[in-house]
């Protein structure tokens, strides 16, 4: 399945529910359709019933286990089918079954109790970053904080203290029940999916930050993390060590990768990562390739507002989100002296 969390046009953000990509261009209502299955098995409480099984993003979905995943499978089931007889198809409270994907609002598809970020796991991005040697015995992590997270199509603001604003497209993988501890052999068993992630840089304040020992808006300033555009569940992701991933600014790409060169796969990023708890829904990025706009050594290639953003990754899909400018003033004096100068 590939779900998105989106309103219909016009709607608002307290509308948001949980859909199925159907035929590539449009979104079924999995609540809805969930509800007019129920009813057709003669079921007097389903519109209830519908409500508590499938909610508005999958995170949720995850959470609320094996039972609510199967319910959304056998609703997606419905709606394809219904879909293909009965494209008008309404829902209990004559709602429409399916809309285009393009008139749609597109939310991130989860809402995950945290994200981990892997980084400097291409060979080729390592090498244009640094000439220095790593030693590569464990993998280079950090968490971006939820308000980091934004939709497949907002806009991204650029900080006031920000100049040197960069793009990392990168897989992400989602975790599928609360684990710990999960060794290299059975970590793919806490895989649900796969999504498409952009962990945004602020690669001037993250040097600033650095120097001072600590790490945190350098990767996690508001709408740093876009995702989706939709949660594309493990079956139909055939092998994740081997999906593009792709970048474009204003249209001229700048990232042409692909997962096969990631240097910690999968199961070693799990069983690293899992000495934390995990839980359903968790998001962890898994690095990005070369091309980012440092790399490049040409600070015009960095981020600016009016800049159209592309972050793609085969089988799952591609963003397009805006930078704009922050309409507020920062709180904080980036270039203020040290204390003791």
């Amino acid at each position: 399945m590939k779900l998105v969390s989106y309103t219909a046009e016009g709607e608002r953000p307290k509308a948001r529910r949980l859909g199925v990509i159907l035929d590539g261009d449009h979104v079924g209502d999995l609540r809805a359709g969930c509800a007019r299955r129920l009813e057709e098995q003669g079921d007097l409480q389903a519109e209830a019933l519908a409500v508590l099984r499938i909610p508005a993003e999958a995170a949720a979905l995850l959470a609320a286990g094996p039972g609510a995943v199967a319910a959304a499978r056998d609703a997606a089931a419905w709606l394809a089918a219904a879909q293909a007889s009965d494209p008008g198809a309404r829902g209990l409270e004559d709602e429409p079954l399916f809309l285009p994907l393009a008139d749609v609002h597109l939310f991130a598809p989860l809402a995950p109790s945290k994200v981990i970020a892997a980084g400097r796991n291409y060979k080729s991005h390592h090498e244009e970053m640094s000439s220095s040697p790593m030693p590569f015995v464990l993998p280079t992590t950090w968490l971006k904080g939820p308000s980091a997270i934004a939709g497949p199509r907002d806009d991204i603001v650029r900080p006031g203290g920000c100049r040197k604003m960069d793009y990392e497209t990168e897989m992400a993988f989602v975790i599928g029940r609360r684990c710990k501890n999960v060794p290299e052999k059975d970590a793919l068993s806490v895989v649900a999916g796969y999504t498409a992630a952009n962990d945004i840089t602020a690669r001037d304040v993250g040097q600033m930050e650095r120097k001072e020992g600590n790490r945190l808006f350098g990767k996690s300033f508001d709408g740093f993390c876009p995702l989706g555009p939709c949660f594309v569940t493990a079956d139909d992701i055939a092998d994740p060590n081997d999906l593009a991933i792709l970048t474009r600014v204003n249209g001229e790409l700048r990232q042409d990768g692909n997962t096969r060169d990631m240097i910690w796969k999968i199961p070693e990023i799990i069983a690293y990562v899992s000495q934390m708890e995990l839980l359903p829904g968790d998001v962890v990025l898994t690095g990005t390739p070369a091309g980012v706009a440092s790399g490049s050594g040409d600070d015009s290639k960095q981020l600016k507002p009016g800049d159209v953003l592309e972050s793609e990754v085969g089988g799952i899909g591609c963003m397009i989100n805006r930078i704009v400018e922050d309409p507020l003033e920062p709180s904080w004096n980036w270039d203020r002296p040290g204390k003791f100068n």
